[in-house]
């Protein structure tokens, strides 16, 4: 993917929500197709479809760390370094768009003014995915192989 904003723009043009977006790249990037997982992000959507549920772009990069460093069968390990990125991740996010520095629900970002919608989203989910890339790449996750068993 040359332009992650594109890509991010397209998929909200093509009615896929926040958290959707998120796994959405970790499959392009790995040349996968998952509909079922893709499907299931969508109780993600819209914070759970609750105004104080975490956003859909923070809960959606939290399942992409876990699509590269998770635990995905009965005999694997979730990799170590899935929870200091995780803990990074919210650390940045929390302090980027959390309301209040802290509050990182979709009617806390949005001010309670707007419905949540990806397009209009857009460029907080776009970097959301720039720095979930940026932690993956920096613990060593090769973006193209994903996750290794």
């Amino acid at each position: 993917m040359d332009d992650l904003h594109t890509a991010v723009m397209e998929w909200a043009r093509e009615g896929f929500c926040c958290s959707q977006i998120l796994i959405l790249a970790g499959l392009a990037y790995t040349g996968r197709e998952n509909p079922d997982l893709v499907a299931s992000l969508g109780g993600l959507c819209k914070g759970g479809y609750v105004p104080w549920g975490t956003c859909g772009a923070l809960s959606g990069a939290c399942c992409l760390l876990g699509f590269y460093a998770g635990k995905g069968s009965s005999w694997e390990q979730k990799d170590p370094r899935l929870l200091f990125m995780a803990e990074e991740l919210h650390r940045w996010f929390r302090e980027r768009w959390g309301a209040g520095g802290e509050r990182v629900g979709c009617g806390d970002i949005l001010g309670g003014t707007a419905a949540p919608d990806p397009l209009s989203c857009s460029s907080m989910v776009a970097a959301t995915l720039e720095k979930t890339l940026q932690l993956l790449e920096e613990q060593g996750f090769d973006l193209q192989e994903g996750r290794t068993s």
